[in-house]
């Protein structure tokens, strides 16, 4: 086995632990905080299949997923924030 297949396989289990986090978190900003944890990783493991597939056309994807995810974010902040804490479950 190469390095980049152990290193995929490790980012595919912390990301199922990362999502199981995030799906029985406690307040929605953990949720939050997963599901941002939970795209970073699925952006690394794309960069690894680049790596792997020798082509930059997977880094174009990966630097697309990175743009889309951190404005998510910032949307789903924003949305929180405005609305109260509380409110949002």
């Amino acid at each position: 086995m190469t390095y980049l297949t152990i290193i995929s396989w490790v980012l595919i289990v912390a990301s199922v632990a990362t999502a199981a986090t995030a799906l029985t978190g406690g307040d929605p900003w953990s949720r939050l905080l997963g599901l941002t944890l939970i795209s970073a990783k699925i952006n690394m493991l794309v960069i690894v299949l680049a790596l792997a597939a020798d082509t930059s056309f997977y880094l174009d994807i990966a630097l697309v997923y990175v743009v889309l995810s951190y404005i998510g974010v910032l949307v789903l902040a924003d949305y929180m924030a405005g609305k109260g804490a509380d409110d949002v479950e």
